[in-house]
């Protein structure tokens, strides 16, 4: 109701997005449209002179949730595992300013000027809606092949689904060192209260795993999604991707880093000491002479193989020498003599 829109303006996307349009959960494209109108008009910026920085605020978080809801596919991502699936998808390495929300973030006015045609001509809220799809054609389903070829079902609200919704499974070098169980619940629609009986309209999909495992792994629940025709259910695809490590890059079964060293320390030797991905110390000690870019492989201490166990690729330490911007004649002459 209208009470929920007078609550303070929220972190982006801290809300529920069917609370922030004022809509309800199973609302069609239709009821998801008239939503954004009305909560759109009457938070926009011009209508709002006297707290326009809270109107800004709450215009942009409705035009934020409306871009998610009106896409079928986003919304079903929202919809099975709320912003915490729409984050996972972002990765760390993505384009375009995503908010930490993993969706490219809509322009506000943007959108409601496209919503509302003949804006421009009058003003925001002179403008007239023509016909009864104030939004036109700016929103369409999107057809989505299933594994086999085919196009997806549509529901009985008129959206198309697809067979096998991919979600993006975000992890880090270490889990990806060690292993590790991720759990995503999993809210699904079923079309008739026999289905219903039989299969919960929620559910927590484990996915475990496994060491080694590289990305673009895939995992798949058969079944596990919307219910798109009597019977017939959606596949959940997870696509493995690699978060960015500060120390560690993977090249297959072999990690690399970079170690800096002084002048001194590559002319005369050196100890160092880092954390690996499990937390164990790893220690290195070099007694000769390192050349900027030469390296150092430490046998089977690097990822280990998915395929193959008991067997791990190679670290590689690389060197980089950091050289003085300047020495004394003092320094000078007492390199002369040594060298």
């Amino acid at each position: 109701g209208d009470s929920d829109d007078r609550t303070p303006p929220q972190p982006a996307m801290a809300r529920d997005l069917y609370e922030v349009l004022g809509a309800e959960r199973d609302a069609s494209p239709e009821q998801l449209k008239k939503a954004y109108r009305k909560m759109a008009v009457k938070h926009h910026p011009d209508k709002n002179p006297d707290d326009r920085e809270a109107a800004e605020a709450r215009f942009k978080e409705i035009a934020e949730a409306f871009n998610i809801l009106s896409d079928p596919e986003k919304r079903q991502i929202y919809d099975r595992f709320g912003m915490a699936g729409l984050e996972a998808g972002s990765g760390s390495g993505g384009g375009g300013d995503s908010g930490g929300t993993g969706f490219a973030t809509v322009d506000p006015h943007e959108l409601f000027a496209q919503f509302f045609q003949g804006f421009g001509q009058g003003g925001a809220f002179g403008a007239r809606f023509m016909g009864g799809n104030p939004f036109g054609d700016f929103v369409h389903p999107r057809s989505f092949p299933n594994s086999r070829g085919g196009a997806g079902a549509r529901n009985h609200f008129g959206r198309v689904l697809p067979r096998v919704v991919k979600i993006e499974l975000v992890c880090s070098l270490e889990e990806l060192f060690t292993g590790t169980t991720k759990r995503m619940k999993v809210r699904r629609r079923n079309l008739s209260s026999e289905s219903e009986s039989s299969r919960p309209s929620s559910t927590v999909l484990e996915i475990h795993i496994k060491p080694g495992w590289k990305a673009n792994t895939r995992i798949t629940f058969r079944g596990a999604g919307d219910e798109v025709a009597p019977g017939e259910f959606q596949d959940v695809m997870f696509i493995l991707t690699e978060k960015k490590h500060e120390r560690f890059t993977r090249e297959g079964s072999n990690l690399w880093t970079r170690h800096k060293v002084s002048l001194k320390e590559a002319l005369t030797g050196f100890h160092f000491e880092f954390k690996h991905l499990d937390g164990s110390n790893v220690s290195v000690d070099v007694d000769h002479v390192v050349r900027p870019g030469s390296r150092k492989v430490i046998a089977g201490r690097g990822m280990p193989s998915s395929k193959r166990p008991n067997q791990c690729g190679d670290l590689v330490v690389e060197f980089e020498v950091d050289f003085p911007e300047r020495l004394d004649d003092n320094q000078k002459q007492a390199l002369r003599a040594t060298l």
